[in-house]
This record gives C-alpha cells, structure tokens and sequence, in this order.
C-alpha cells in the first residue's frame, strides 16, 4: 500500500456517502496507524488540463518508447487494459457467440477517476514493465 488511497462518493443533505466503502476499509487496513490527510473537493466533469498534459507528455510517451508503440497506439493499449469496454455478440436466438473487449473513453472520466486510472498504469508499468512513471508532482518541480 502506497499510503494514498482516492475514491469518489456523493454529498447529499450533508451526509458523505462513499461509493466503494469496501475498498476504502480494505484500503485502510493496509495502512499503518498514524494521521492522515482527508480532502474533499467537488469533481468536475472531465479530467484537468494538466492531467492530459501529464497522462500524453510522460505516462503516454515512456510506455510508447519502452515498447515501440506509437503514442496513440499506446492510448488504446492502456485504455483497453484499463477501462476495458465489453461487447456480446449474440445470434437471434440471444445466444452468446463471441465476446469483444476494447478501450474504453478516458473522455468520461472525471479528474479522481483520470487520476484512479493513471495510478492504475504507473502501478502495472513498475510491476510488469519494470518502468518507473514519475509523479506528476515531481514532474512539475523538475518543469
């Protein structure tokens, strides 16, 4: 465990309703015992300028030049492992026939969820690719 966890959840008649409360008590478990830092802040609709800048200027660019892909090509790759998008096919009869998986939109995503699904890729591409993705806080210091 990292020590940061991010979710999401509804402010309604002044009461905090967490979307994923088994994630977040799983999340919290793995902890060590001290204080932490608690930030709620409204979410707006699509991820950050400078969340896009970050995701296609590092995450993009070092995962397109460790394997060869090209950056857009990455895009798909990362956006089908990532937010994979399921499709049935079925024949008339409504039997299933094949099944299709592709990329999801990152469009959709808000700036908590852009922000859960590049962690998601810096996680899988230090574990699995062996490439660390600087933070992006690092990355704005070092700017």
């Amino acid at each position: 465990m990292t020590g940061e966890y991010v979710t999401t959840g509804v402010v309604e008649g002044g009461k905090l309703e967490i979307r994923n409360r088994a994630a977040l008590s799983q999340a919290l478990r793995g902890m060590k015992d001290g204080e932490v830092l608690i930030r709620i802040e409204r979410l707006r609709a699509t991820r950050s300028q400078r969340q896009n800048a970050w995701y296609w200027g590092v995450i993009v660019q070092m995962l397109a030049d460790h394997t060869g892909y090209t950056p857009d090509e990455m895009h798909e790759v990362l956006k089908a492992k990532f937010i994979p998008k399921r499709f049935a096919v079925a024949d008339g009869n409504g039997e299933i026939r094949d099944e299709l998986v592709i990329g999801g939109s990152t469009v959709v995503l808000n700036t908590v969820e852009f922000g859960e699904y590049c962690e998601a890729i810096r996680g899988w591409a230090a574990a699995d690719l062996h490439v660390v993705i600087p933070d992006p806080i690092d990355v704005r210091k070092s700017a």
